[in-house]
């Protein structure tokens, strides 16, 4: 026997309680994140000050080796590691500290509701999963599902990327820049720094989910994306001009880079969605 649909205000009831529970879990999660707060900060051992305690030369290092094996001559190789090395051969310390009374707590405050919605999320997914699908058609439920894994995933990867490599990376090179100036840093020009980046890159990597819903939609199919390649290095180099915080081109070229490779991914996202095939793009 088939369910009766929900009137009107029995479907509010249901997003009435499935928002107290989500709104309940993120503020145990901040709660529970405001409490080991020295975690979080701590200079020698915290989470959102591992990007300060990351050896750039290090990441590098390891980031070039790997585009040497895809086939990029050793000698740019080397060209490049002693450009990186030059701008961080004299190890830079970096202060940070706080300018007002209330500062300390609101970043505290901040970073904790971040972490603690974070913690939530699979709950909070949940919720927002459990409300929709009923609402939607068998066709309709085959798209979403993968859609929101593969959109989840590239943000995660574009945030983890930002925070674990470009943040350690772009800060000391930064930081070298007037070497008699002392590096001393607001902690909320730090954290709202650091905050940027992450949700800047893991936003720009969706790009090749983003092709691919174009695509799906008849917009531009895979050889219009890839006809207009030099149009798209423009427009990508601007928006990291755009999305990068200090919008300095050390920065910007950090996140470029990676979304020129997006972009081809993107060509390839659009042959699945599209009416193409490889074959066809090739040819």
């Amino acid at each position: 026997m088939k369910d009766e649909p929900k009137t009107f205000l029995e479907h509010l009831g249901e997003l009435r309680i499935r928002l107290i529970i989500s709104a309940i879990a993120v503020a145990l999660g901040t709660t529970v994140s405001f409490i080991f707060n020295r975690r979080l900060f701590d200079l020698s051992s915290g989470l959102l000050t591992m990007p300060l305690r990351l050896h750039p030369n290090d990441i590098i290092s390891v980031i070039l080796n790997i585009i040497q094996k895809i086939g990029i001559g050793r000698s740019t190789i080397d060209l490049l590691l002693l450009f990186f090395r030059s701008q961080t051969s004299t190890p830079t310390v970096i202060t940070l500290f706080a300018a007002a009374p209330m500062e300390k707590f609101m970043v505290v405050f901040k970073a904790s509701f971040i972490v603690g919605t974070v913690i939530a999320a699979p709950i909070v997914l949940y919720e927002v999963w459990a409300f929709v699908l009923p609402a939607l058609k068998k066709n309709e439920k085959q798209y979403i599902l993968p859609l929101f894994v593969v959109t989840l995933l590239f943000f995660s990867v574009g945030a983890v990327f930002a925070f674990f490599i470009v943040a350690p990376i772009s800060m000391p090179v930064l930081a070298s820049l007037l070497p008699s100036v002392q590096n001393q840093w607001r902690i909320e020009h730090y954290f709202s720094f650091v905050a940027w980046l992450v949700i800047s890159f893991g936003v720009a990597f969706e790009l090749p989910v983003v092709m691919g819903f174009i695509s799906k939609l008849g917009i531009m199919d895979a050889k219009g994306f890839k006809k207009q390649r030099r149009i798209a290095v423009v427009l990508i180099f601007l928006a990291s001009a755009i999305l990068t915080p200090t919008q300095d081109p050390f920065t910007m070229s950090l996140m470029a880079i990676p979304l020129m490779g997006l972009y081809e991914l993107g060509i390839r996202f659009a042959v699945l969605m599209g009416s193409q095939n490889i074959k066809e793009l090739n040819g």
